[in-house]
């Protein structure tokens, strides 16, 4: 809730986005009813490596995000704008610059105009690493995301990610299915490939380095997993982002 009075009275303009730059890796955005960006912070710019400030202004995701991962975020902002249904808390990979994915914490609702109708949507966008500390203080499957995240790079048996969450093997499938949309393997294969990106990026280790650094069972293995998820091989990858 917000006086709109005050806000008038002292011809306040866009005082939100500021503060999103100044806490590390947040993302603020809001578009219009056609998905085009009207309002964002810095950390947007640098991200669709915008040269101008002003330059994403009036432009969709279509100009910046791959397909593959673009796809999904039309999906959930025309259900938004179609149903008026808020998505809270949403784990997804999205760019972060540089050719860099990672997972991230994403929530986005509806935008009201003064006639109650909608004309948008509001949405920020946080590292997941800040959204899994809260997770491990707060929320049941705290314990095996740490797990997960920490030893990424080992074949952690199901039973022991259930074991930690102190949910029995049935339920914990259950509860981690519905919190992320896809099973513990499936994110943790997931997870393998988003520190792969990294890799890539970041060092002129060979495949084979990165597939038995990220826990894949061989370079081949690496590849199909890498080319399913990022809808490219990885040297096409490399020689995309290689700085």
């Amino acid at each position: 809730m917000q006086d709109d009075r005050f806000f008038q009275r002292h011809q306040v303009g866009d005082c939100l986005s500021t503060i999103f730059d100044d806490l590390p890796g947040f993302i603020f955005f809001i578009k219009d009813s056609d998905l085009r960006y009207v309002a964002y912070n810095q950390r947007l710019c640098e991200i669709f490596n915008a040269s101008q400030d002003e330059e994403i202004l009036g432009r969709r995701d279509d100009d910046y995000i791959p397909e593959h991962i673009r796809e999904q975020i039309r999906k959930d902002d025309l259900r938004i704008l179609s149903t008026g249904n808020s998505i809270i808390n949403q784990v997804e990979l999205v760019p972060r610059g540089d050719g860099f994915v990672d997972w991230s914490t994403t929530t986005k609702k509806p935008l009201y105009n003064q006639n109650g109708e909608i004309c948008g949507i509001i949405g920020v966008t946080r590292p997941f690493l800040q959204g899994t500390t809260s997770l491990s203080k707060n929320e049941e499957l705290g314990a095996a995301l740490k797990l997960l995240h920490e030893n990424y790079h080992d074949n952690i048996p199901i039973s022991e990610l259930a074991k930690a969450s102190n949910f029995s093997l049935s339920t914990f499938l259950r509860k981690f299915k519905a919190c992320f949309g896809m099973t513990p393997k499936e994110y943790l294969r997931h997870l393998r490939v988003q520190e792969a990106c990294h890799l890539i990026v970041r060092t002129t280790n060979s495949f084979a380095e990165i597939s038995y650094k990220c826990g894949f069972a061989d370079q081949s293995h690496f590849s199909r997993e890498f080319t399913r998820i990022m809808k490219e091989p990885p040297s096409a990858y490399r020689s995309r982002f290689r700085i």
